[in-house]
């Protein structure tokens, strides 16, 4: 069972934070520059340079998940998926000390339940917890956790034992 490569437009929105950092971001940069003037410009700078400073937490969470979808999209190749198609990743986003994937993927909530530690080490996480959206049946959202799970003893990690998070309401 292959699996093939997603189509052109799938795999630029795949690439969208970094063809926007590439392209985007130095055009509307020196565009600015040259319309605004060296005051305005070294202004806007100094002013964007120091809401990064205060907000480096967010911004290295935020680069993060981004580098998480990459390593994501490395490791679903190599689970073989039924059906052959590879899970779509629609967004990232971090929620609270946690990172949250959300994912398309027909079939594919048992699959991946299954190798939860396969994507684990693939993020270099101790757990990956996968919950299924209770509305639409092939939206999955995967949860990245870096630190340790509080183990429940007594209770089995199967998929009709996972609890639905509030990332879905």
């Amino acid at each position: 069972m292959t699996s093939t490569s997603p189509a052109f437009p799938m795999r630029i929105y795949h690439w969208r934070w970094e063809i926007l950092a590439v392209t985007l971001l130095p055009y509307g940069l020196v565009t600015f520059a040259l319309c605004a003037g060296p005051l305005w410009a070294s202004a806007v700078l100094a002013a964007a340079l120091g809401v990064a400073l205060l907000r480096r937490r967010q911004v290295r969470a935020r680069i993060h998940a981004i580098r998480l979808q990459h390593r994501l999209r490395a490791v679903f190749p190599h689970l073989r998926l039924p059906g052959g198609r590879l899970p779509a990743i629609l967004w990232s986003r971090p929620r609270g000390g946690d990172i949250v994937v959300s994912l398309f993927g027909r079939e594919a909530f048992e699959h991946l339940h299954r190798h939860r530690t396969v994507l684990a080490a693939a993020c270099a996480v101790p757990e990956v917890y996968v919950d299924r959206h209770p509305t639409y049946a092939s939206l999955v959202t995967l949860t990245i956790s870096p630190t340790a799970p509080k183990r429940e003893p007594g209770r089995g990690s199967l998929p009709s034992n996972v609890v639905p998070l509030r990332v879905h309401s």
